[in-house]
């Protein structure tokens, strides 16, 4: 009759698994397993134990368990375990998964720290956001999606909360042209435009966002972001020749 250390040790060569495979994944020592596989059960620890190395390599192998547990009481009913006489008596103390350490995670951080480290650095982004969504408000001098304008100047928009897809329109009487801005998808920069000395606009302004305004003469334009933003003159493309923070003019149409 085939023994249970003879399956296991059969099913072991059939998956190409070694001793060491089954030593590193059951974490049972190599010694006790050979023993096992041997079925010399009178130098393994109790019968509890050795049920014990049973499941764990049946559950390593992917096999049922039940199966060899039950051939195991057979026999152990049809060979009693010699006396213990001459055995060492550690034996019966050894638990049924011994753990083998690995090299390489002889020194793995606990779970429990990796844990406090994640939440840690979740709640340091999210302070980061909040800073950040503070300092914008406060660059753009509270304001949402409506300019500064001018006294006399009409300015028209989206409603408060507005995306990055807002609109805003300002017009002023009288002849002139019309200014408008867009800022690129994915980016954004600081704008600041000013008609005869008077600030039309001082914001940053975000992806997707757009605003124009009628300028009665001449604009002095001042970008933080020239790449961001796209700009037209009565809906002709204007091109953004200067260096971020440095002032230029658009003046009318010949």
């Amino acid at each position: 009759m085939t023994t249970v250390g003879e399956i296991l040790a059969a099913e072991r060569r059939r998956q190409g698994k070694t001793m060491a495979d089954v030593v590193e994944g059951t974490k049972i020592r190599s010694r006790l397993l050979d023993a096992l596989e041997q079925g010399e059960y009178e130098v393994l620890p109790s019968p509890a134990y050795v049920k014990g190395y049973i499941q764990s390599y049946a559950r390593y192998l992917e096999i049922p368990a039940e199966p060899l547990l039950e051939q195991y009481k057979r026999e152990s009913a049809e060979s009693p375990r010699k006396s213990s006489q001459g055995r060492p008596s550690y034996l019966d103390g050894i638990p049924a998964e011994t753990v083998v350490p690995r090299s390489a995670s002889a020194h793995e951080i606990p779970r429990r720290v990796w844990v406090i480290v994640a939440a840690g650095a979740v709640l340091l982004l999210l302070v980061l956001c909040v800073i950040t969504v503070f300092m914008t408000r406060g660059n753009s001098g509270g304001a949402n999606t409506t300019p500064t304008t001018a006294p006399g100047v009409e300015a028209t928009g989206t409603s408060p909360g507005a995306t990055s897809t807002a609109t805003t329109t300002v017009t002023t009487a009288g002849k002139g042209f019309v200014l408008r801005i867009t800022i690129r998808q994915g980016m954004a920069s600081s704008v600041k435009v000013t008609d005869n000395g008077i600030s039309v606009v001082d914001k940053i302004m975000q992806a997707g966002e757009s605003a124009e305004w009628r300028v009665s003469n001449q604009a002095h334009i001042v970008l933080g972001n020239p790449k961001a933003v796209e700009l037209r003159r009565d809906g002709t493309v204007v091109a953004v020749t200067s260096a971020a923070g440095q002032s230029f003019t658009v003046p009318a149409a010949n």
